[in-house]
């Protein structure tokens, strides 16, 4: 139980490192820099990307012009904070359809970042959220080991303070 345990932890501490860089950079991102990506008219095809990957995430369609209604909410970096990453991990259809972004060769935040800062945060936090889903849905079969394993033990303790008893008596 104790493998298994530290198995699980030892992949969640690959991932939260990552989620939590990200979340540092959209904290670090205020009106202006939103207001910066917002107006390009044409924006660079970098940009245009990031912003596609937050539409799809955002469960919203995969455009320019949505990807600016989205910017306009005064709420938008705060949504981001608040994403319910654990419904993503669960959600195996939306990170499959996430993939086309985050394996581009050009989806890093090195990349992003010689045309946009604000851009390289929002793909800090795509990729981040992309990460955790794929680490989230790969421990649950061993969290769900754990829990037997945990179960079984439990049992047999109990058994074995049965058996205690028995002795003294």
């Amino acid at each position: 139980a104790t493998a298994i345990k530290n198995d699980c932890q030892k992949e969640l501490d690959e991932a939260l490192p990552e989620y939590y860089n990200a979340i540092k950079a959209l904290d670090s991102l205020d009106k202006k820099d939103i207001q910066e990506v917002k107006s390009f008219a044409k924006p660079p095809p970098l940009v245009e990307t990031v912003l596609s990957a937050v539409c799809l995430l955002m469960n919203r369609k995969e455009s320019w012009d949505e990807a600016k209604k989205l910017m306009n909410d005064t709420g938008f970096l705060q949504s981001l904070k608040d994403y319910d990453k654990d419904a993503l991990a669960g959600n195996v259809k939306l990170t499959q359809k996430l993939q086309k972004y985050v394996k581009r060769d050009d989806f890093q935040p090195d990349q992003v970042k010689k045309v946009s800062n604000a851009a390289t945060s929002l793909c800090m936090w795509t990729r981040a959220m992309d990460v955790y889903a794929r680490v989230a849905r790969s421990i649950e079969p061993k969290k769900e080991k754990l829990k037997e394993a945990e179960d079984a033990n439990a049992a047999a303790e109990a058994k074995l303070d049965a058996k205690k008893k028995e002795l003294k008596a």
